[in-house]
């Protein structure tokens, strides 16, 4: 019976051989979902917050997402890394003000919390994964017979 680490030794798929040549990758693509937070920051701010201005603000924020991968397509956990550094930076910064008013959403600060956990949670278990690979190839070559 394998044990429940099987999968564990297992290293994730590899998505450069599933990312596009480079004459497919669209340069700064990135600036697509800044653009579209941006602009649903802007929408938001018209006035008092309606359920249709929640659907103009999450369709718009979703499709720019959406056409963000499908043109200049990454590893989700990779491509995110960069994000929850920023959020843990900035909760950092946060918590060191914190007697003072601060403008943020809570549910934002919530989805910005579960989406950092999750990236820095499959960081950890990939270079876990790496380095048992690698300690197992290591035995595996040491436990080789000789050829000669």
């Amino acid at each position: 019976m394998p044990s429940p680490d099987t999968h564990a030794a297992t290293s994730p798929p590899d998505i450069a051989a599933a990312r596009p040549s480079a004459q497919r990758r669209y340069g700064p693509t990135f600036l697509l979902p800044v653009l579209a937070i941006v602009l649903g920051d802007g929408i938001w701010s018209d006035g008092q917050p309606t359920g249709a201005t929640y659907l103009a603000v999450a369709a718009l924020t979703v499709a720019a997402g959406a056409v963000w991968q499908l043109l200049a397509r990454r590893d989700l956990v990779d491509r995110l890394t960069h994000v929850a550094a920023l959020y843990v930076a900035l909760a950092v910064l946060l918590a060191t003000s914190w007697g003072s008013a601060v403008s943020v959403s809570g549910s934002g600060v919530g989805l910005g919390g579960v989406l950092t956990g999750l990236v820095i949670a499959e960081q950890w278990l990939r270079h876990r994964d790496w380095r048992r690979a690698r300690r197992s190839s290591a035995s595996d070559a040491t436990d080789a017979p000789s050829t000669r």
